[in-house]
């Protein structure tokens, strides 16, 4: 298992038992590789981030995820770890 930690600058808002996950999604006929991160266990926004071909693999997630954190304004520490389709952050604590 590959691990990340990614520091965000803005506060947690909600419940520190937040676990966030992305997925890649391949190419279609329409669209080009993708990530999509959304709130674990359903419920809340997701966003669409395009691959970035020049990034590794984790690196797409992380940068992928971070967006996310932003948008939601979830901040602190995370640590990010891969799964079989893509990756899950959870808080681990901080600012």
């Amino acid at each position: 298992m590959t691990t990340l930690e990614t520091p965000v600058t803005v506060m947690v808002t909600e419940s520190c038992r937040v676990a966030v996950v992305s997925i890649w999604h391949g190419p279609t006929t329409y669209k080009s590789d993708r990530i999509s991160v959304k709130r674990a266990g359903g419920g809340g926004k997701r966003i669409t981030v395009k691959w970035n071909h020049e990034l590794d693999t984790m690196t797409n997630h992380a940068e992928a995820i971070k967006q996310y954190l932003e948008l939601m304004n979830w901040g602190g520490h995370w640590r990010i770890g891969s799964t079989d389709t893509g990756a899950v952050a959870v808080w681990v604590g901080g600012e």
